[in-house]
């Protein structure tokens, strides 16, 4: 049998040994891979200045924009009752009659503890 001839086979295959030039510069990029990753993990997840605390925020902001609006809704139809006479007196005309106030020749009929009215001195 002839012994077969393999240094093609054995010089194409890398070599990776750290004395060799080129070997260092491999453990050197594995360690700087390793490092930016980890920094890319803090600033996207971890930091107060992260992407995902960044999302969160701006859901947040989304959320109280649209209670703002809300809020200037209701607070709009309030100042249109306060505005409208009609309105104004019938609602001075609930807080007398709770107070137990009543209009000329009303009868008021109480049940229970009421308080009491301004004419039973």
């Amino acid at each position: 049998m002839r012994p077969r001839d393999i240094t093609r086979r054995v010089l194409r295959r890398p070599l990776h040994s750290p004395y060799l030039p080129g070997g260092a510069h491999y453990r050197w990029m594995r360690w700087a891979l390793l490092a930016v990753s980890v920094w890319l993990l803090y600033t996207a997840v971890l930091s107060d200045h992260s992407l995902w605390r960044i999302l969160r925020l701006r859901q947040d902001l989304g959320e109280s924009e649209a209670e703002v609006q809300r809020v200037k809704a209701e607070t709009r139809k309030l100042e249109a009752r306060l505005d409208d006479p009609r309105v104004r007196s019938e609602h001075a005309e609930e807080v007398l009659r709770r107070q137990g106030l009543a209009r000329p020749n009303e009868i008021i009929y109480r049940l229970g503890e009421a308080p009491a009215d301004s004419l039973s001195r």
